[in-house]
């Protein structure tokens, strides 16, 4: 698949307000390119190295690099206008320096490729075994999930994917109905329909995502009557809203960061019926308090927390 690149020029207010806008927006797949991030770790003596070459410090140490990458749909169109738009708002702050625009496209056939390399199946919780499409494996008595995330996030490797899958794999899920909010790969609504929920609606800010999510579906022999997959920001979109909100559901899960975890708990209580649900990880260690207070304000009662490294994953019920 080809992506088209929006290459944003300017200094690190400029990048740092940028990010800001592009994240709010809902534009995430982006890379911020500042060289006084690795003069910073030069400079660190608490980081130990022997050695650095000294043709990796660029002449330019002042321009920062901010690149953005759209797919070539009428998403990535759309997005493009945006980006344009928040540019020549930032070219009327000198603060931001000299901000110019340039466009390249890249290819991802070498990630698809490449990531192949580093994918293999792996055991998750007591009850799944993650597999790529193209390889084979033996159940062992676990329910085999194939996942191909491709350019979505979601492979089961991460700590905030397993948490997610252990905490799930507890819960009785047969005939329920599940929201997938944030699905990437679609991992999390998959794994719930293969544990027997009757309807699974998933949804990702990414068009590319919620297209991969449904690949990935056909790939566990998951029909579209029981998982159905949409693309937009329930938070801005009220179209969107009307039509997830067409069902009441029984649980709810989502992996994303901390801080939309927290905007979206009001409308995780408003969508789940009484006695209804959430499995919520993405969040940080640091942010678990805020995580916490935010549900139990909302109307939930914290059930369960996990934990893996510095990741936290927290089931709640609504009451």
């Amino acid at each position: 698949m080809k992506f088209d690149e929006v290459i944003i020029k300017t200094n690190t207010a400029g990048s740092e307000f940028l990010a800001g806008e592009l994240i709010i927006k809902g534009i995430t797949s982006f890379s911020v390119d500042d060289p006084k991030d690795f003069l910073d770790i030069i400079k660190d003596n608490s980081i130990p190295f022997d050695y650095y070459d000294e043709s990796l410090i660029p002449e330019d140490t002042e321009t920062v690099t901010v690149t953005v990458y759209l797919p070539q749909n009428e998403q990535g169109f759309s997005r493009r206008e945006i980006i344009l738009d928040v540019a020549e708002k930032m070219k009327q702050n000198a603060d931001y320096g000299s901000v110019s625009v340039l466009f390249s496209q890249s290819d991802d056939k070498d990630w698809e490729n490449n990531w192949k390399e580093y994918f293999h199946p792996v055991k998750i919780g007591e009850k799944f075994i993650i597999k790529p499409s193209w390889e084979d494996c033996q159940p062992e008595g676990r329910t085999v999930l194939e996942i191909d995330p491709e350019s979505s996030f979601g492979s089961g490797r991460h700590e905030t994917t397993k948490l997610c899958l252990e905490l799930l794999e507890k819960e009785d899920l047969r005939g329920k109905t599940l929201l997938d909010m944030g699905c990437g790969s679609g991992i999390l609504g998959i794994a719930a329909c293969l544990l027997g929920v009757n309807k699974c609606v998933c949804v990702d800010i990414e068009q590319n995502a919620v297209e991969i999510t449904k690949k990935n579906a056909k790939i566990n022999n998951i029909d579209e009557n029981t998982l159905a997959a949409f693309s937009g920001n329930v938070l801005e979109e009220e179209s969107l809203l009307n039509t997830i909100s067409a069902f009441e559901y029984d649980v709810i899960v989502s992996n994303i960061v901390a801080d939309v975890l927290i905007a979206m708990v009001p409308l995780f209580f408003r969508l789940l019926k009484k006695g209804g649900g959430v499995i919520l990880s993405g969040i940080i260690s640091h942010k678990k308090d805020s995580v916490s207070a935010a549900l139990t304000s909302g109307g939930f009662e914290i059930t369960e927390i996990t934990t893996e490294n510095d990741w936290i994953g927290i089931k709640a019920k609504k009451v």
